[in-house]
């Protein structure tokens, strides 16, 4: 799944990776190494004049009971929840490397893993976009989920569920306005395309790496 990740490409180097053109004066972030959900992050979607956008949109749906920041890809365009966010909210989340923790036994360290993909600095992470009311404002905000999906040969002997990466030749019709949405791009990134290695065993809690998948 999808719950930290990096970004060490700054802004010129993203828009260039994904041809943005709209939204760049007024996105203003920083990189990061520890990026988490909740948090305010740069995105790139199509917008309603037909251009690549980069905008800053928070990251995950806070419901009563739980967080959603990452969405199955499987059955997304039946997902009651996630349904019309993946018909029209598709958008893209760029990265250089999301973080892994495998699990241990109790009282041990969790070691932490690091996954890239060579080659792709940054890369782009499958998303959707949809509007949320914070209770807290009573605002409506921009609010992204990240897709996931079966791990490959790489990330399964540490998780059961990897982000969703696009191929770069997959970025356009990703984004592009349709009436199909194009669920047949949701597909696992090969593992010789990944990268992994051990970054620490730091501990950590269940309830820091807890992920909610929605159906």
């Amino acid at each position: 799944m999808c719950g930290r990740f990096k970004r060490g490409s700054d802004k010129q180097r993203i828009a260039t990776a994904f041809h943005v053109n709209a939204g760049l004066d007024e996105s203003v972030f920083d990189e990061g190494d520890d990026l988490r959900p909740q948090s305010m992050q740069p995105v790139i979607y199509t917008n309603d004049d037909g251009e690549r956008q980069i905008e800053l949109m928070r990251w995950a749906f806070k419901l009563p009971d739980r967080l959603l920041f990452n969405a199955r890809s499987e059955g997304i365009e039946r997902s009651k929840f996630w349904k019309d966010a993946f018909f029209t909210g598709r958008c893209i989340l760029p990265g250089d490397a999301i973080y892994e923790w495998k699990e241990a036994e109790k009282g041990k360290k969790k070691p932490k893993y690091e996954f890239t993909i060579p080659g792709q600095h940054p890369f782009g992470m499958a998303a959707v976009w949809k509007l949320w009311k914070n209770p807290k404002t009573d605002h409506w905000e921009k609010t992204f989920a990240v897709l996931t999906g079966e791990p490959n040969e790489l990330m399964a002997p540490i998780h059961d569920r990897m982000t969703t990466f696009l191929e770069p030749r997959d970025y356009e019709e990703y984004l592009a306005p349709s009436e199909r949405p194009p669920v047949h791009l949701l597909r696992i990134l090969p593992a010789s395309k990944m990268k992994a290695r051990l970054v620490d065993a730091t501990p950590i809690s269940n309830q820091q790496v807890n992920l909610f998948d929605s159906q």
